[in-house]
């Protein structure tokens, strides 16, 4: 049997149930009768590491880069406020 995902709106706690695909669920055991339940879509999830943009190592020269730009302008900013004073 497939399993969908549902969602109380009023309590807005989710939960999975198990039916055939032609049943419906509308009432949930401990929620009040005015809870109305959405059926949530369940996508599989697929991870492909062969598809990877940037190695590890361009990456962290790139946040070292922008991290030594960032230090530049801080300097520079707090130098120009120096001799505001």
């Amino acid at each position: 049997m497939p399993k969908y995902l549902y969602k109380c709106e009023l309590c807005e706690e989710m939960f999975l149930a198990h039916h055939l695909m032609s049943e419906n669920i509308e009432k949930r055991e401990g929620c009040d009768d005015d809870c109305e339940l959405r059926r949530l879509p369940l996508f599989p999830v697929r991870l492909n590491k062969a598809k990877k943009e940037k190695k590890v190592g361009e990456v962290v020269k790139g946040f070292i880069k922008d991290a030594k730009e960032e230090l530049k302008n801080e300097k520079k900013k707090m130098k120009e406020e120096e001799h505001e004073i």
